[in-house]
């Protein structure tokens, strides 16, 4: 018998959150496991062509505005009652808290709650801290697993007395084995940096911007590369040309092939306002290049390999700018042996987690 999975998301776009569940679903075993979705938008998300080739359902509710939270309540146990999951896995933050509730009261027996971050960026008011507290302990009593991308967003969803298990937001190691790697010591003028993620506030690109300008002030020949798409992305166009870097910023745009994107960089920079972890600086290690972090990200992300070097935002851009003439400027890079060594120590193989996941997923 095949186990049906609902994953709970508000939409599946890119995201690091999506692209791990995708990555899961594209290694598990689907005659063990299938995949389905409930999403919260009628736009129809980047994955959703390869969720139904690969055999998912995805099912749509309304976004679930307070005002109709019963009506969502509803419609929510009418979905759960009328298919059959043997598991519900939740990537609505809080609001998982609602969501198990209800799948515990249709006798789901598998109920995860997945933290991926550590906000959720909203304006901390006291009804919002009303709600945090409630949804806390309806996770608490709900989930039948809790999962995290890190420790730390475990404990700023779950607390620090839940049992989380940490699950690395594991990918397809073999796609970095045959990148092209750009070797260190080159000059510096030529350089280029890069950021890959999502056009939004929090990854903070009017930071990298800035950073940018003053790097290339004193390296003309350098340039920059912004992989994704998002809500920020006229404001990014409008600070390139407030900057004048039309000639040496290019936008790339949402892509499949971030192993080759990565693979044109030669140094990575992730200023991000906070993160649960910041996949993508995993996976630009995997392809070998050198990372500029801000310390807001956690720790978790550096695999030991010597190339994460984290630096505080309030340092400013100018000197970050100036870091990354340090960090360039070192020749050795790790092999791929070595880089995949560390990356399958540190649980990012996702064969590994696949294989977890079905016994989870099977009431194993």
């Amino acid at each position: 018998m095949t186990n049906r999975v609902l994953h709970v998301f508000t939409a599946m776009n890119v995201g690091g959150a999506e692209t791990m569940i995708l990555n899961l679903y594209r290694a598990i075993d689907r005659e063990k496991v299938q995949f389905d979705f409930l999403v919260h938008t009628e736009e129809i998300g980047y994955y959703e062509q390869e969720i139904l080739a690969l055999g998912g359902r995805i099912f749509r509710l309304p976004y679930p505005r307070i005002k109709y939270i019963k009506t969502y309540q509803k419609q929510l146990y009418r979905l759960l009652t009328q298919n059959k999951f043997s598991a519900i896995h939740s990537h609505a933050h809080f609001f998982s808290g609602f969501i198990l509730e209800v799948a515990r009261k249709v006798l789901i027996p598998i109920r995860a709650a997945h933290s991926h971050t550590t906000s959720d960026g909203k304006q901390l008011t006291l009804p919002r801290r009303v709600y945090q507290l409630y949804m806390k302990s309806n996770l608490l009593k709900n989930a039948t697993h809790t999962f995290a991308c890190s420790m730390t967003a475990g404990e700023s969803l779950f607390g620090k007395s839940a049992k989380t298990i940490v699950l690395p937001n594991s990918f397809n190691l073999q796609a970095y084995e045959h990148v092209s790697q750009r070797n260190g010591g080159k000059p510096v003028d030529s350089i280029v940096i890069g950021h890959v993620g999502r056009f939004d506030a929090v990854k903070n690109h009017s930071f990298f911007l800035e950073a940018f300008y003053h790097f290339k002030n004193k390296h003309p020949k350098a340039a920059a590369v912004l992989a994704g798409d998002g809500p920020e992305r006229d404001k990014i166009q409008d600070l390139i040309q407030s900057y004048q870097l039309q000639d040496s910023v290019k936008l790339l745009g949402i892509r499949s092939d971030i192993p080759e994107v990565l693979s044109m960089m030669d140094i990575f920079l992730f200023p991000s306002k906070y993160e649960g972890l910041g996949n993508v600086v995993i996976e630009a290690q995997a392809a070998g290049v050198p990372c500029l972090v801000s310390d807001t990200v956690p720790t978790d992300v550096d695999l030991s390999m010597n190339l994460v070097t984290f630096k505080s935002l309030n340092d400013g851009a100018k000197a970050w700018a100036e870091e990354v003439v340090e960090i360039i400027n070192i020749k050795e890079r790790p092999g791929w042996d070595e880089r995949k060594s560390h990356l399958a120590k540190f649980g990012y193989d996702v064969v590994e987690t696949a294989k977890y996941l079905e016994k989870v997923y099977s009431g194993y």
